[in-house]
């Protein structure tokens, strides 16, 4: 019954989502199967929907996706992203290389959503080659998140090493061939299909107009990963910032030209920007992984599956995948995951088995329906739902693969 609970949850979200019904509004669909099927009762689920919305952390990351998209939008309507890719282009030559480095980069930023930051850059230049927005959906999310099996600044990844006992660095060295090999892919795949362009060629000039117009992104960057300020307030200045950036040329002294700017920017870009569909995204996803977590259905079905005797290397792929891509929530699949399966793992193998629950768990939470950069840059796009798994879906299964390929021969 646990399982077929949350196959129905999971089925609703998709079906909706195919229908290109308001993915926040699916999610709520999708409470509402649990809170009918699962053993949770009126009073739990409506105290678990309570601490959902009243959790900090929800409403931190409602207020970065609104801002996100005002900063996307100023950006966009400034003409500032048509001048960076112009700049990159002129610098760089080849889109396929710079939606995949700044992507890349941008998965530094260790923030829920945080694809859509790169989003606004690759719908500029995945216009350049002519891709749809199922295309730009798929190279969003995938070079955003192939990097999670290897960095060590990822949240993940170092809670997967503390409840393991091992050293971030050792888990990283481990899933190093997977990263490759999903690096390899997501080139092949993705990247070398699409039209060449030419070289490009080193200006100063074009180097500082690509600083000058990616300025409020970069300071944003700089103001969370360097000075360590809080997103949210790294993310506003970077809002602030973008709507003096590159003022509107006329007549007049700069400073009047700069306020002239500032006012009608925030006349004409503050309120249009402001996408209401992702913050009820948020809301409905934050409320469906609290009564996931309240109904105990994960850890019910983990210990049931465990009794069977299924194989070890089996169970180490499934379990962890299904559980990612049931949550959506990287953190929680990765300790679920790993606190049921480290006591059985013998001394031997004890190191690859973690590395298969983790990429497993990865790659269940890259392709999660409730994943929320998923659902937020499918909504940035306005990507179609069953045609981005088009483009999701081969890199994710070549890296677990590869990490079921190593831990077989390593004795799994």
């Amino acid at each position: 019954m646990d399982i077929l609970t949350i196959i129905i949850a999971i089925a609703v979200i998709s079906v909706m989502g195919i229908k290109r019904i308001n993915i926040g509004l699916a999610m709520l669909a999708g409470s509402l199967v649990l809170i009918l099927m699962a053993p949770i009762s009126l009073p739990q689920a409506f105290a678990a929907a309570k601490s959902a919305l009243a959790n900090p952390d929800t409403i931190v990351l409602m207020g970065s996706v609104l801002l996100i998209g005002v900063l996307s939008y100023i950006l966009k309507n400034s003409r500032a992203l048509e001048e960076t890719v112009a700049s990159l282009l002129g610098l760089v030559g080849d889109s396929r290389w710079i939606m995949a480095l700044l992507t890349s980069i941008f998965s530094a930023l260790v923030v829920p959503g945080g694809a859509m930051l790169a989003a606004p850059i690759n719908d500029e230049l995945g216009d350049k080659v002519e891709i749809g927005p199922e295309y730009k959906t798929g190279i969003s999310i995938i070079f955003r998140h192939i990097w999670y099996v290897y960095l060590p600044i990822i949240p993940s990844l170092l809670t997967a090493a503390s409840l393991a006992g091992v050293s971030p660095k050792a888990l990283a060295a481990q899933n190093l061939p997977v990263l490759i090999a999903g690096v390899i892919a997501a080139w092949f795949i993705l990247l070398q299909p699409l039209p060449k362009q030419g070289r490009g060629k080193w200006s100063s000039r074009a180097f500082l107009r690509f600083l000058v117009s990616l300025l409020p992104l970069l300071v944003l960057v700089f103001l969370y990963l360097i000075c360590g300020l809080h997103f949210l307030a790294a993310l506003a200045i970077g809002v602030l910032l973008a709507l003096v950036n590159m003022p509107e040329k006329g007549e007049g002294t700069l400073f009047s030209r700069v306020t002239g700017t500032f006012f009608s920017r925030v006349k004409t870009m503050i309120l249009p920007g402001l996408r209401w569909q992702l913050a009820l995204a948020v809301a409905g996803v934050m409320i469906f992984k609290e009564l996931l977590v309240s109904s105990g259905l994960i850890n019910g079905f983990a210990e049931n599956l465990v009794s069977q005797g299924i194989p070890m290397w089996l169970l180490l792929t499934l379990l962890p995948l299904f559980i990612g891509l049931s949550t959506g929530f990287h953190e929680a699949a990765t300790a679920i995951a790993l606190s049921i399966f480290i006591p059985l793992l013998p001394d031997k193998v004890f190191l690859a088995g973690v590395s298969l629950t983790y990429v497993a768990a990865t790659v269940g939470y890259m392709l999660s329906p409730m994943h929320l950069c998923v659902i937020l840059t499918r909504e940035y796009f306005d990507a179609k739902f069953a045609s981005t798994y088009r483009y999701l879906l081969p890199v994710p299964f070549i890296m677990l693969a590869a990490a079921l390929i190593i831990g077989i021969t390593r004795g799994l």
